[in-house]
């Protein structure tokens, strides 16, 4: 009786159905917000599991922190290393896991100098090459080309040196120009090039720029096993390194922005800013980026020898229309607007590209990377090639970044002692009479010596002082023992299709509690740092805005409701005096809100999922590719849940019952006779 009642109430009352429409928005509108986050969320799951991080990474139980994919301003966390090299066949043989990778995240840095200092780093190659007619024939023509790059050097510091006349380093400068341009200077190169060179790099080359120093995200790892657990892995230049072997694979992100030629880097950002819409003519920043490019021709041409430079003339002349100097005509050709761009893009590539260094390291290069400190001289290492993940974004995205070098390396990078460097150092100690191992000497071995007694000190073992051998770096070949010989910081775990991460876990724990292991466990959102911390504030930003819509639902369907009461003062008098109880009251006026707010929940859950289906159903493209690793790849897809629904029906109904309290109170404690009063007035 009471629900017929009430929906009788409803429908006879239009004006209370402005409560159902509310309801029927928030939910409208929490029905697509909770598809989008839960999109958003199991994207950037995705992209952080299928790019290195796996569905589960263990690590030491002793470490303070758990480990780190994505490196924070204070480096990688402090990891206490898995020396169990028997670790892998158990985790292998837990139910549900399908690879066990070893990972180490940190930063490297890489110094790259200046054309200059390239040039000089190409003679000096030849000039340590066994005597020969085509060695003295290439020498020759480096020679040449190197005079007249010096002689450039020169007319620019001259047009410099007026404002520092009186400087006395600017003097010293300008001496030692005049000397590198000189003839005698380079008659005495022709007879002894390597003290002539030595001069150049010491006094000529610091003139053109000091270099930079460019930093490097890097995952060690084992880089033929890396590429077989994560699908994504693609190879886009060069060849993995073979099995066993060390070596470096440059993200192809990193490749691009720190090793290519910068006025080909900014001739592609600016075609990217044009494909997102932006235009030279309307944007600064972009026609600052063309006008760069011009500026920088001297620099480019510094960095051409003879046979390039003449073929790039050649190149120019017939695609501007007339001969002339080179810098002009390449001055010229970059002088770019919205009408030319595109033509003179493609121009730049097919015609231009062949005749320029567009990238200063190729694969079979040997970089020197150095830790983020710089404590050591650094770990020679070979460049096999670049990669990227697949359908994670573009060549700039946080995966596509990251570069990967073998464990060894990292290990010499990060300074920490392997075995066999522990055991020829505890070999030492002993011949030196000195006890206890490496790993035991604290900073107080560092404090100021104090006078001993030693007349009963025990003799070295021994008579002969021990041979020190120069140190030749790290062997280029490993074997599998040595991978893990020395322990591992952390390993993702890529599980079988269908294994829940979190029963894997437990069976984990399990193990390590059976054998006494010192393994702990932790998931993609634990290591993902900022980038969980971007999903975690959508979420937040959900849960707010969930709760800015529903008070102000409240607060309309509040004050609706209770307006509608007052109305119904006579009606609740005339119903309470046939003898309906205060309660029976109550109970009708809240039920009209349940409706209401039923009814607005159905049809605002429905007009959501209809959105999404209709509006969403190929999914939301995403062009900016810095955004394409946090949404799962090019396409946003939508997901309506089950439990979405649920949790937004109860939750406008919730709302709209809650409105509905303080009416039906106040509409329920009218006596009688003062409705009846009322209703007669």
């Amino acid at each position: 009786m009471l629900i017929s009642f009430a929906l009788q109430s409803v429908r006879a009352r239009p004006r209370s159905w402005i409560v159902g429409l509310l309801a029927a928005g928030m939910a409208a509108l929490l029905t697509v917000g909770f598809a989008l986050v839960e999109a958003i969320h199991g994207g950037t799951r995705r992209s952080m599991i299928e790019s290195g991080t796996g569905h589960l990474q263990v690590y030491h139980s002793g470490s303070a922190e758990p480990p780190q994919m994505v490196v924070g301003p204070g480096g990688p966390p402090e990891l206490t290393p898995l020396a169990d090299p028997t670790l892998e066949p158990l985790l292998l043989g837990v139910d549900g896991v399908q690879e066990v990778v070893p990972l180490e995240v940190g930063l490297g840095s890489v110094f790259r100098g200046n054309y200059l200092d390239d040039k000089l780093a190409a003679v000096r190659a030849v000039v340590r090459e066994p005597p020969s007619s085509e060695r003295e024939a290439r020498l020759e023509r480096l020679a040449g080309d190197l005079s007249r790059t010096l002689r450039r050097v020169a007319r620019d510091a001259s047009q410099r040196g007026e404002a520092f006349a009186n400087d006395v380093d600017a003097q010293e400068d300008q001496r030692a120009l005049e000397t590198a341009t000189s003839d005698p200077f380079w008659e005495r190169f022709s007879r002894e090039p390597l003290p002539a060179l030595e001069f150049l790099e010491n006094q000529v080359a610091r003139q053109v720029g000091e270099g930079e120093t460019l930093f490097l995200d890097y995952l060690g790892t084992d880089l033929p096993r890396f590429a077989r657990a994560f699908p994504r892995f693609e190879l886009v230049s060069g060849q993995m390194p073979p099995p066993g072997t060390r070596g470096l694979l440059l993200g192809q992100g990193a490749y691009e922005q720190h090793f290519k030629l910068p006025m080909a880097y900014r001739l592609d950002e600016l075609r990217r800013e044009r494909e997102r819409g932006n235009t030279l003519a309307a944007d600064e920043r972009l026609r600052t980026l063309a006008e760069r490019n011009v500026a920088e021709v001297p620099d480019l041409l510094g960095r051409l020898d003879v046979e390039r430079a003449a073929a790039l003339r050649d190149t120019l002349a017939r695609l501007v229309g007339h001969p002339g100097e080179l810098e002009v005509l390449l001055a010229e050709f970059l002088k770019l607007d919205d009408g030319n761009f595109e033509e003179r893009y493609g121009l730049f590539y097919r015609e231009l590209v062949p005749h320029l260094p567009l990238y200063r390291v190729h694969p079979g290069d040997t970089l020197m990377l150095k830790g983020v400190l710089e404590r050591n001289a650094g770990v020679p290492v070979k460049v096999w090639g670049t990669f990227r993940f697949k359908g994670l974004g573009g060549d700039f995205s946080r995966a596509n970044t990251t570069s990967l070098v073998d464990l060894l390396t990292v290990r010499h990078l990060a300074e920490r002692p392997i075995r066999a460097q522990v055991e020829e150092s505890r070999q030492l100690l002993t011949s030196f009479g000195m006890s206890g191992a490496p790993g035991q000497l604290s900073l107080d071995a560092f404090a100021p010596p104090s006078i001993e007694d030693v007349e009963n000190a025990p003799e070295a073992s021994g008579t002969q002082a021990p041979v020190l051998e120069k140190t030749k770096g790290p062997a280029q070949t490993f074997t599998p023992e040595e991978l893990v010989a020395d322990g591992i910081l952390q390993a993702a775990l890529v599980l079988k299709p269908g294994a829940e991460p979190e029963r894997v876990a437990e069976r984990i724990q399990q193990l390590a509690g059976e054998r006494k292991l010192p393994l702990a466990t932790a998931g993609w959102q634990e290591v993902g740092g900022f980038v969980s911390g971007v999903v975690g504030m959508l979420q937040v930003l959900l849960v707010v805005l969930s709760a800015l819509l529903g008070f102000f639902v409240l607060l309309v369907s509040a004050g609706t409701l209770l307006l509608l009461a007052r109305e119904r003062v006579g009606e609740v008098g005339t119903l309470r005096a046939v003898g309906m109880q205060r309660r029976q009251v109550l109970v009708s006026l809240l039920l009209e809100g349940l409706f209401l707010g039923g009814g607005g929940s159905a049809l605002g859950i429905g007009l959501g999922a209809a959105l999404l289906v209709m509006g969403m159903g190929q999914g939301l493209p995403v062009h900016d590719e810095s955004l394409q690793f946090f949404l799962g790849g090019p396409v946003l897809h939508p997901q309506l849940e089950t439990w979405h629904m649920v949790v937004v029906g109860v939750g406008v109904m919730g709302v709209v019952l809650v409105s509905a309290l303080v009416p039906a109170w106040r509409g329920s404690a009218v006596s009688p006779l003062v409705a009846m009063s009322r209703r007669e007035d």
